[in-house]
């Protein structure tokens, strides 16, 4: 139950799917705009990662988002929803950034909704990236906290972005996630490392196709924890449709 970051989606358009996929950065740092921009993301993806947990154990997710942002003000709506099991999941999120040099600070608030058994979460998130590294590099921080299990996970993420051509981008990180009552019947500590590609291919100046791959690995995974028992090591992928206005 994870902010899924819906807020951060205006900054990083190769990452197409409305919660932060494992080896993506995390999708909530839209860069102040002094005009209002929005995207609209429709997507499948293989596996539902999530806390690096195959979390639907195999199945799969179809997703789609709406997202704005204006200056430094950024929101949006996303929903997931299972083809094979009765799992569906609303997220409406609303957040705020500033810059800083070349470094990035952002905070918001996500309610989650789960129709499928009738429960709900509320979840604040906060985090910042370092863009301007040194070859090409960008640094990532996300921490979020939810109200339902009282605790935070926090991921910290190390990506480059490399220009194939105008019309390709591509995209690759690697992440290190860390769990403290989060997941509250896992363990704690060092949860998972993932590390993946990513891609935007411009078909018009609005309309995109993206895709991902990644691979996860479990970190600590201790046999006897339920919530540890879909924290596996597996590869997953998906991709999607993007519309800018």
């Amino acid at each position: 139950m994870k902010i899924r970051g819906i807020l951060f989606l205006v900054m990083s358009a190769a990452t197409a799917f409305g919660h932060d996929t494992e080896a993506e950065l995390p999708f909530g740092r839209g860069h102040s705009h002094e005009s209002f921009i929005g995207h609209v993301h429709v997507g499948w993806e293989s596996h539902y990662a999530s806390e690096g947990r195959d979390s639907l154990d195999g199945d799969s997710l179809w997703t789609a988002s709406a997202e704005f942002c204006w200056e430094h003000l950024a929101g949006g709506i996303w929903c997931g929803s299972s083809p094979d099991q009765s799992y569906d999941e609303l997220q409406l999120t609303l957040g705020l950034s500033q810059e800083i040099g070349d470094v990035e600070f952002y905070g918001g608030y996500t309610y989650l909704r789960f129709p499928f058994d009738g429960t709900d979460d509320h979840e604040l998130g906060a985090g910042l990236v370092w863009s301007e590294l040194p070859l090409g590099l960008a640094l990532a921080v996300d921490v979020s906290y939810s109200s339902e299990a009282e605790g935070y996970f926090a991921e910290f993420s190390m990506s480059r972005e490399f220009q194939l051509s105008d019309q390709w981008t591509l995209e690759s990180a690697g992440v290190f996630g860390v769990n403290e009552g989060y997941v509250s019947d896992g363990h704690d500590g060092a949860n998972h490392f993932a590390f993946g590609l990513s891609t935007e291919y411009a078909l018009t100046e609005s309309c995109s196709i993206l895709s991902y791959v990644s691979y996860s690995w479990a970190v600590g995974r201790e046999s006897g924890a339920p919530g540890d028992e879909l924290l596996v090591d597996f590869f997953h992928g998906g991709f999607g449709l993007q519309w800018s206005f």
